[in-house]
C-alpha cells in the first residue's frame, strides 16, 4: 500500500509528525487489507492556530473514503480523521458483505 502524506501552509516540514501519520495509515491498512493506497493532507492555519487532516483511502481502484478533521493539536486530528476513515471503510465492509448475502439468498429462492 503507498501512503502519501502532504504538509500545506507549513514553513517547517515537521518530520515526527509525517511518520506519526504514516504510522496511523499503515494501522488502517493492517485491518483494512484491500485498500489499496492513502493518503492524508494535513494543512495549518497559523492565524487560527488550528490543524485540518483530510484522508482519503483508494479501495481497488475506487475512492472509497474522504474525511475530513479540524482540530487544535495535530496528533488529535489525524487520529479523528484516521479513526472517521476506518468507521467508513468498515461501513463499506459491511454493506458489501449484506449485499452478496442477499444476493445468494435471492439466487437460492429461485431454484
Amino acid at each position: 500500500m503507498s501512503i502519501e502524506v502532504t504538509m500545506r501552509h507549513s514553513d517547517v516540514r515537521i518530520e515526527a509528525l509525517k511518520e506519526y501519520a504514516e504510522k496511523r495509515m499503515a494501522r488502517l491498512k493492517q485491518r483494512f487489507p484491500k485498500v489499496t493506497s492513502a493518503s492524508i493532507v494535513i494543512d495549518v492555519d497559523a492565524k487560527k492556530h488550528m490543524y485540518m487532516a483530510e484522508v482519503v483511502a483508494n479501495r481497488l481502484g475506487e475512492t472509497a473514503v474522504g474525511a475530513k478533521e479540524f482540530s487544535e493539536s495535530a496528533k488529535s486530528v489525524i487520529d479523528a480523521a484516521a479513526a472517521r476513515a476506518e468507521r467508513q471503510l468498515l461501513k463499506m465492509r459491511v454493506k458489501a458483505r449484506k449485499g452478496t448475502v442477499r444476493k445468494q439468498r435471492a439466487a437460492s429462492a429461485k431454484n
